[in-house]
């Protein structure tokens, strides 16, 4: 059953109306469907409600609701913070990290992050990424579509830090603990912060800022791993040993 995003909707109503221009031009022009279609609709925030097509206009859908569920999030949540990559990388860390179970992604800029934006591309950047979400949301079946945080410079990133989170960054030198370990000694964690860093690795300033804030250096094993491949494997690795706990 096609699947379609209308944010903020509490399905609360026997009829609702799906107003997003580029959601009825997936399913006006894309798909075709008529009257009458089965769709699914979510919030983006664990509901999700099952209807058929009533009318379709070039302004408007209008769906019956036939069942709704809900899903309740998981208790502890995986944020990541993550250098941006050259090229269209990390839309791929946004696409899998939501199929993943990531709750939120925050684009990081460090001292050796290779690209530079001025204010009009981060912009672009910020809508491009929201749209990555939603679709991956969509695709998986996921209720809820992790939050996308406008770009922010490293320093920044640290002082948003909870107190009540467990805080993590993997990096290449020094003495570091196995993400395994670090993750099973705070079973009762309810948010873990996953910084990674860019092609070359965080600077020693920058791992020490990290340090002096909380965070808890980590090795992700005995190969170096790419930006992707290690934005990647701690939202996987970090979902399946919180759901062990």
């Amino acid at each position: 059953m096609h699947r379609f995003y209308l944010p903020k909707e509490s399905f609360n109503q026997p009829t609702i109306q799906l107003n997003d221009r580029a959601e009825i031009h997936h399913l006006k022009n894309v798909l075709r469907l008529k009257k009458g279609a089965a769709v699914t609709i979510f919030n983006g925030e664990g509901k999700e409600a099952e209807g058929r097509i009533i009318s379709i206009s070039s302004e408007a859908v209008s769906i019956d609701i036939l069942t709704v569920k809900t899903i309740p999030f998981s208790e502890t949540i995986l944020s990541l913070a993550c250098a941006i990559p050259k090229k269209a990388k990390f839309e791929t860390i946004i696409e899998k990290c939501t199929e993943l179970g990531v709750n939120e992604i925050i684009p990081l800029i460090t001292k050796r992050t290779e690209i530079h934006l001025d204010a009009a591309r981060r912009q672009k950047k910020a809508s491009r990424y929201q749209a990555v979400a939603i679709n991956a949301a969509r695709q998986s079946k996921r209720l809820s579509v992790p939050a996308i945080h406008p770009i922010t410079d490293f320093p920044t990133a640290i002082k948003m830090l909870r107190k009540d989170s467990l805080a993590i960054i993997p990096h290449l030198d020094g003495e570091r603990k196995e993400l395994p370990s670090v993750i099973n000694a705070n079973p009762k964690c309810k948010r873990i912060n996953f910084f990674i860093g860019p092609e070359g690795d965080f600077t020693l300033a920058e791992v020490n800022l990290a340090k002096k804030a909380g965070c808890i250096p980590a090795s992700l094993g005995n190969t170096v791993l790419k930006v992707d491949t290690a934005a990647i494997y701690v939202i996987a690795a970090g979902r399946l040993l919180i759901n062990k706990h």
